[in-house]
């Protein structure tokens, strides 16, 4: 039998088709290594029973078994099941359309599902670095350059706390990318819809999403917004057609604003300042910031009258509400890599030692020294900083770099 020929036109390499269909058995044979290799060494024995990634399992379980994750009589008692004896919360913390996302990691034992799930995002955070850098900026950075900035993302703290929580802060991640990607790509109603895909795990955009809301607005970017609600309802619709009504009971969640004070937001700091005061004092702060981000996006719309873009105000949103959300821990910092990774590319052009002096200062250096001070005080409130030096960092340095326009397809 004949293979078929099949010329890459990037390189001119003919490959044939049959050496084609040797890369999925090898590339499936790589991904079982992987997975078999944190499952030896990262996930048993039943490391992750008592971790955030339980909850997704869980509520993996949940469905299906047939059961409600948001009635306490159930969830309590299903977590206890299966090892965990961690309880956070009275009923599963995620909406539906996420846990039905996590479905098929539960069709795993809970070992086997955390090892396979640790491979997935760390597989994310590979593609939304090389899509940043590559598609959205269009460079083809030096072998030296792109293996520091994998590097830098892979031993960021945010990211070393999601891997070690099993969050789910690269799927977000890779949302942001994707939206990014696709609205350069002149593709508005397919980057609405993905960025819905946001409300997977809504707490890190309570400010993100009514401003690049309202940006989209003035710009009258109408089928983005059109995209964006399409995206709403097809997850709404889904997960209301599995187990209708639930969307009331999982607003019933509670417990996570309990620890409001202690978190990296402005709310921690304010009870650092007061704590006698601090909701009023971060109420105030949150106003304040809001504002400024609001009359920075919406009315000034850039320096020296320069128009902001779709990277300029997810990177500016995107770092103002990691500190205005009530609930926030340092694995959500992980997100900051969009405008960290702009930041790095665009000043890499014309400012190379600029460029790897933000890069470290803002990946190594700030992250893991306040993460020594949150060991002195036995609370990460200071961690607060991070996303105040990214967004002050980008605003100043990014918003004023030069960019590479990639033409659309």
């Amino acid at each position: 039998m004949r293979s078929t020929q099949i010329q890459d036109r990037s390189t001119g390499i003919v490959r044939t088709g049959r050496a084609r269909w040797l890369l999925v058995p090898l590339g499936a044979a790589f991904v079982a290594i992987l997975v078999g290799a944190h499952y030896w060494f990262l996930t048993t024995p039943t490391r992750y029973a008592n971790r955030d990634f339980m909850s997704l399992w869980c509520g993996g379980r949940a469905i299906l078994e047939g059961l409600d994750p948001y009635d306490p009589q159930v969830w309590v008692p299903l977590r206890r099941r299966f090892g965990s004896t961690w309880m956070p919360d009275d009923r599963a913390p995620f909406p539906l359309w996420t846990l039905m996302f996590s479905t098929p990691f539960a069709l795993l034992s809970l070992d086997w599902g955390a090892a396979a799930w640790l491979v997935l995002t760390e597989w994310l955070l590979g593609l939304s670095v090389f899509l940043l850098v590559t598609r959205l900026e269009g460079q083809k950075p030096s072998l030296v350059a792109f293996a520091c900035m994998a590097l830098g993302a892979f031993t960021l703290r945010g990211t070393l706390t999601t891997l070690n929580n099993g969050q789910i802060t690269f799927v977000l991640l890779l949302v942001l990318t994707l939206f990014l990607v696709l609205s350069r790509r002149r593709k508005p109603f397919l980057a609405g819809f993905v960025l819905a895909f946001i409300l997977f795990k809504p707490t890190p955009f309570t400010l993100f999403a009514p401003l690049v809301g309202l940006w989209l607005i003035s710009r009258r970017r109408w089928k983005t917004l059109l995209g964006g609600l399409a995206g709403g309802t097809a997850l709404l619709a889904t997960s209301w057609l599995l187990q209708p009504g639930w969307l009331f009971e999982w607003l019933k969640v509670r417990g996570k604003t309990e620890v409001t004070f202690k978190t990296p937001t402005i709310w921690g700091v304010a009870y650092e300042l007061s704590p006698a005061w601090w909701p009023l004092l971060g109420m105030g702060m949150a106003i304040a910031l809001t504002a400024a981000l609001g009359w920075l996006v919406l009315a000034q719309g850039g320096r020296a009258g320069r128009e902001l873009d779709e990277t300029h105000v997810v990177s500016l949103a995107l770092s103002g509400s990691l500190l205005v959300t009530p609930y926030a821990w340092a694995y959500e910092h992980a997100l900051l890599l969009v405008p960290l990774l702009l930041l790095f590319a665009r000043l890499n052009l014309d400012r190379r030692g600029c460029a790897w002096l933000v890069w470290g200062s803002l990946t190594w250096g700030l992250p893991w020294l306040l993460y020594w001070v949150a060991i002195q005080l036995d609370r990460d409130t200071m961690s607060f900083f991070v996303p105040v030096a990214v967004g002050v960092a980008f605003y100043a340095l990014g918003c004023s770099a030069p960019q590479t326009q990639e033409e659309p397809n």
